[in-house]
């Protein structure tokens, strides 16, 4: 009742239902039962205050609510046990005892939880604990006597409390678990990173960590390689097998996790290992381990561990849905440290191969190009050391016979082997020029085991690859038996088909370079030849004034009356030579003479040193004879370096403070000779087709082929006395002058690029010296390779200009590229319809946008405006790109 109030009145119909009681029974009835209510209701309270402290561990608060039930039926109960449930090994735990039971039928407790259902049986009672109709655990009381229906109320409310008060732990401990796992995953990816780069060594360790992990009896990690799996087991067994097999195989092809609870009744599960080794597999655990969504093992995890009870019972487990979120986690570890691993080898195998190829080359660089023996004899000491292969060989073909001989076979002593094309895998090759992996020589028809007999040897693995030249086959290469350092046999790889490759390039060439040889030695006679009739024809001409190559006086009149406008800047960074064509149309090539003329006879240069002006525009007219008209490589280009490199010379404050005004004027001369007679297609186009100067290319071992054509004509030029502007020059100035211009032209391959930069990199460690001709020479060197490069240094639309004509004669190659049944790079095939802005931010970022940088430093700062005009280029670029790519999407929209 209410403070205060008259008790009687309300309690009239509990007087009335107490069934004949006397008024003073009723009374004391009525009072007990509120004081005990009240009792409850502050035990109940405090129970749940002390329920509330999230510390508690489970066997503390499985004790308390232990204690709790006892205290509301004292002396009625014998024994009181609390289990909380483990939704996800689906058992129970008694926290207090250690006990563990299946969530099934087979126990009481087992079935209380399972129907959340209050029952009695015997005299022992299960009542659930449950949250939201989801079962959490279970009371079992062994009662000594009847409960009071009354305090049956109060045990509901007891329960009820205790049923929240379990699932906020268990949420507490899942969020504790989260931090513990996070702790344990930072930990096992150290212990990873630690861990040697040797694969055998971390993938033991992976195994370990995941059997640790998910509590599981055994554990095999598969490798992903091409297309086969590596199986490594925890006894160091290691077996290669098809990406096909088993339930491996399975999960390395589609990613999938398989979660079995009983293997036998799988039909992937291959019992036969079970039956040789005794062992009972029965749960299985098998997920992929990725990298970067890429599949690079597969790992197996075997039977989850018992949970086992003090009094030795064992509750079965099975792999859980943590388990597979532990492991999924682990595995982004596990990946990572497998694929440093596997970069880690292949970085040892290309220094191997690196090292192998050096050796092979310093020793064909010493050895008579007559021998051939002893040149393919080197090539293949070399492979076989690459590939870990047992024995090399090298069949030379024999066209007369048309048969395959061989002297250098390994283990032969020195016996000829002969065999006619087309039989065996080394004939079959010879005779298709298709190469061969052979896994097992002896499954293969085609293989010859009457060598093998010869010489009482064991051939198992075979690669075997043709070496050909322009698709004419002239040997055969083959490596047999790859071993491991265990010496173990195995198969030879695509890696190691690749790597051969290389080496038969190499034997190709030797080869080829010894037909050569004859060819190079009757080119150099007939240039000696060609050479005397030259000076014979000179002193012939001199005496008839007859020239080799005239200039006409009508073609220097042209230039001479022709006006060259004055708001034509030449000295100016923003002049743009694309504006002198436009003006000038038909007359723009002569437009362009006249704009060389004034770039050079502004600087005083040629007439301090002897150079008339009727000599330096003979010189740059015949210097325009010679370019042909292509996109770019033309008199324009040469022109507009030649303008490029005044403005460095002059407001770069190179002359005078970094190089003399002899090499300044060598420079602003070698710029109009540096691409002459250049066809639109870069050194790589004359190798791959095979073409005349490829051909010089290969046999004297200089890849410049276009540059060396430069300078040749370069000094033709020049040994004309009419055009020659070095003319005035003696002594060391003519021969540093010749070099000079050599040299610099040779620094435009950009086969180079990296090497200048290195050079250059190097000489300012150790300071630049303004009195070290080569340390001159070298500035001179960047600078003509700056100009060269220099349309991506101007304003914008210039360069823009230029980039289009440049791309144009990429394309023209790719065209001639693809007439010839040759290779051709996408940038150069106008079919990919490449966008400009992504060529021209991809030179930036791989070529000039380093070499600017480095341009810019030492002697050289004063160019600092090179290299903000790149980045500004850049940026411009970028926008049109993402202005072109929103428009797209929008359209698309």
């Amino acid at each position: 009742t209410g403070g205060g109030g008259d008790p009687s009145a309300s309690n009239s119909q509990l007087t009335k239902s107490a069934g004949g009681l006397g008024g003073g029974r009723v009374k004391e009835f009525i009072y007990k039962d509120l004081v005990n209510t009240k009792t409850d209701v502050e035990n109940l309270t405090e129970f749940a205050l002390h329920c509330a402290d999230l510390s508690l561990t489970g066997d503390q608060l499985a004790t308390l609510v232990a204690k709790q039930v006892l205290a509301i039926f004292p002396g009625k109960i014998e024994a009181c046990n609390i289990y909380f449930a483990d939704a996800i090994d689906e058992f129970l735990t008694n926290p207090i005892t250690g006990k563990t039971i299946a969530i099934d039928a087979s126990t009481l407790v087992g079935k209380c939880v399972m129907n959340v259902e209050m029952f009695t049986s015997g005299s022992t009672l299960y009542v659930p604990l449950h949250s939201s109709s989801v079962a959490i655990g279970a009371v079992e009381l062994t009662l000594s006597e009847h409960l009071d229906d009354n305090k049956m109320r109060v045990l509901d409310a007891t329960i009820s409390v205790a049923s929240l008060s379990i699932r906020n732990q268990k949420l507490f401990e899942g969020l504790r678990w989260q931090h513990t796992k996070a702790e344990a995953m930072l930990e096992m990816a150290a212990r990873l990173s630690r861990d040697n780069l040797q694969e055998t060594i971390l993938v033991q360790s992976i195994m370990n960590t995941a059997k640790q992990l998910t509590e599981s009896d055994r554990c095999s990690i598969f490798l992903v390689k091409e297309s086969t799996l590596q199986a490594y087991f925890e006894d160091g067994a290691t077996v290669t097998m098809s990406i096909d097999a088993g339930i491996a195989g399975h999960v390395a092809k589609t990613g999938e996790t398989v979660n079995i609870v009983d293997a036998y009744q799988d039909p992937r599960f291959n019992s036969s290992v079970d039956r040789a080794t005794g062992y009972r597999t029965n749960t299985i655990l098998c997920m992929p381990v990725l990298y970067e969504g890429t599949i690079v093992a597969v790992a197996q995890l075997i039977n989850k561990l018992d949970r086992v009870n003090d009094d030795t019972t064992r509750v079965r487990r099975v792999f859980s849905k943590r388990d597979e979120e532990l492991f999924e986690t682990f595995s982004t570890f596990t990946g990572v440290s497998l694929r440093n691993c596997r970069v880690n080898a292949d970085l040892v195998a290309e220094k191997r191969k690196s090292e192998a190829i050096l050796d092979v080359v310093t020793l064909l660089s010493n050895t008579d190009i007559r021998d051939v023996n002893k040149i393919v004899h080197h090539v293949m000491v070399g492979a076989r050391k690459l590939l870990a292969a047992d024995r090399a060989s090298l069949f030379l073909i024999d066209k007369e016979h048309n048969e395959l001989y061989s002297t250098v076979a390994d283990s032969t002593g020195g016996k000829e082997i002969r065999f006619p094309c087309g039989r065996g895998i080394a004939g079959v090759v010879a005779a298709t020029g298709v190469g061969e992996n052979i896994r097992d020589a002896y499954q293969d028809d085609r293989f010859n085991r009457e060598i093998d007999k010869q010489f009482g040897y064991r051939t198992q693995s075979v690669l075997c690859e043709p070496i050909a030249l322009n698709g004419e086959v002239l040997a055969v290469a083959q490596l047999v038996n790859k071993t491991l350092d265990d010496g173990t046999v195995t198969t030879f790889s695509v890696q190691d088909q690749e790597a051969f490759r290389t080496f038969a390039l190499f034997a190709g060439i030797s080869i080829a370079n010894s037909h050569l040889l004859e060819f190079a030695v009757r080119a150099g006679r007939e240039a000696m030849e060609l050479n005397n009739a030259r000076e014979q024809g000179v002193m012939k001409r001199r005496e008839s004034q007859v020239k080799i190559v005239a200039i006409s006086q009508e073609e220097r009149d042209t230039v001479r009356t022709l006006t060259l406008a004055d708001d034509f800047d030449v000295t100016s960074l923003d002049f743009s030579l694309f504006s002198v064509r436009e003006k000038y149309g038909e007359l723009a090539l002569d437009a362009a003479v006249a704009v060389a003329m004034r770039v050079l006879l502004s600087t005083g240069l040629p007439q301090k040193f002897g150079c008339t002006e009727d000599v330096l525009l003979n010189f740059v007219l015949q210097c325009r004879r010679k370019y042909r008209k292509v996109p770019y490589h033309n008199f324009f280009h040469v022109v507009d370096v030649c303008q490029t490199l005044h403005t460095f010379i002059y407001k770069g404050g190179v002359i005078g403070e970094v190089l003399t005004e002899l090499e300044c004027f060598v420079l602003l001369v070698t710029a109009l000779v540096h691409d002459l007679d250049h066809m639109g297609v870069n050194n790589s186009f004359h190798l791959k087709t095979d073409s005349p100067l490829g051909i010089l290319s290969s046999a004297s071992g200089n890849s410049s082929v276009l540059e060396v054509h430069h300078c040749n004509l370069a000094i033709e030029i020049l040994s004309e006395p009419e055009s020659n502007v070095f003319m005035g020059l003696t002594g060391a100035d003519a021969t540093s002058s010749y070099r000079g211009l050599i040299d610099c032209v040779l620094a435009t391959d950009m086969a180079r690029h990296g090497e200048l930069l290195n050079r250059f990199a190097e000489m300012l460690k150790e300071g630049f010296d303004k009195n070290e001709e080569n340390h001159r020479r070298l500035v001179m060197m960047m600078v003509l390779k700056a100009g060269d490069i220099s349309n991506v240094t101007k304003p914008f639309e210039i360069s823009r200009l230029w980039a289009v004509a440049v791309t144009e004669e990429f394309y023209r190659q790719g065209d001639m590229e693809r007439e010839r049944g040759v290779a051709v790079l996408p940038m150069f095939d106008r079919t990919q319809n490449n966008e400009l802005a992504k060529g021209q931010i991809g030179f930036i970022n791989f070529v000039a946008g380093k070499f600017f940088e480095s341009l810019c430093m030492g002697p050289l700062g004063l160019l600092a405006w090179t290299k903000e005009n790149v980045t500004s280029n850049k940026n411009t670029w970028q926008r049109i790109l993402d202005e072109r790519s929103q428009s797209t999407a929008t359209s698309s929209s």
